[in-house]
């Protein structure tokens, strides 16, 4: 019982570990999806001007998408945003479009992070930097988040080696105490001549069933915490997908679980057979 018992503890925070990653990358990958790039020109320049800049830029290999926010729609999405605040809406509609305050801009999206660094560039050349009024660059949001997923990774290690070392621990001994139990019956088996492996067979089988047996267990448990917190999980992260079981493959998950076990399980027993059990 407690070999089964550390067992299922370990898988769980291992498990727990698992989808706390997975969903961190999840919501990575989220917000990625909606970072951009927001470049805005002078009041001055004209439509056809900004036109011919949206096609140069498309045509950059490492540009996603170039959506283009004409004045006019961006003091829709103004009075949209502070439809609670009447005085705001009041001063903006004190202009004609001919006065418009609001300028055009672009918001680009890039295939890769990395590439933000050189479409910024390419608005600061003197070749653009005539038009443009103002960058701005958002990838701080994403680099805090990775932060965050690169640490929750390290200490999602660090954990899950502690917890399997004290697992393989507990289970070493308990396979040791079995071989003790059971020496008379040992002793028996090698007077007969039973091979080698037919009299350390069973102690390995233990060492899996543990581990099988464990995950079992660990999944009875997961999978109604799944069912019940997944849809509130992916509110709070603003996924896009809000499944209960969070886009997660449950009998892959039930697999690894059975493999993670399955494995302690023979290194317990293993490292147990060859310090104690000579044959």
């Amino acid at each position: 019982m407690a070999a089964t018992l550390v067992m299922i503890i370990t898988l769980f925070i291992i498990s727990s570990l698992f989808i706390l990653n997975f969903l961190a990358n999840l919501s990575l990958l989220s917000i990625q999806e909606k970072v951009d790039i927001s470049v805005y020109f002078k009041l001055n320049v004209s439509e056809q001007s900004v036109k011919q800049i949206q096609i140069q830029v498309e045509q950059l290999p490492q540009v996603k998408s170039v959506v283009y926010i004409p004045p006019v729609e961006a003091r829709d999405k103004f009075k949209e945003l502070h439809k609670d605040e009447p005085l705001l809406i009041e001063s903006v509609e004190q202009f004609s479009d001919d006065e418009n305050p609001f300028p055009a801009s672009f918001a680009i999206r890039v295939y890769d992070l990395a590439n933000y660094a050189s479409i910024i560039n390419i608005f600061e050349d003197e070749k653009f930097s005539p038009f443009v009024k103002k960058i701005t660059d958002k990838r701080d949001i994403v680099n805090r988040l990775k932060s965050i997923t690169d640490g929750i990774r390290k200490f999602g290690v660090g954990l899950t080696a502690l917890f399997s070392f004290i697992t393989v621990v507990v289970m070493y001994n308990t396979i040791r105490l079995t071989i003790y139990s059971r020496r008379d019956d040992i002793e028996v088996m090698r007077l007969v001549g039973a091979s080698n492996s037919f009299i350390r067979g069973p102690f390995v089988v233990e060492g899996i069933l543990y581990g099988v047996v464990g995950s079992i267990l660990t999944f009875a448990i997961l999978f109604p915490v799944l069912i019940s917190y997944g849809p509130r999980m992916a509110n709070f992260l603003e996924l896009e997908s809000s499944t209960t079981l969070l886009g997660l493959n449950i009998w892959a998950l039930l697999g690894l679980l059975i493999l993670l076990g399955s494995l302690l399980g023979i290194i317990s027993s293993y490292i147990a057979i060859r310090r104690y059990l000579k044959v």
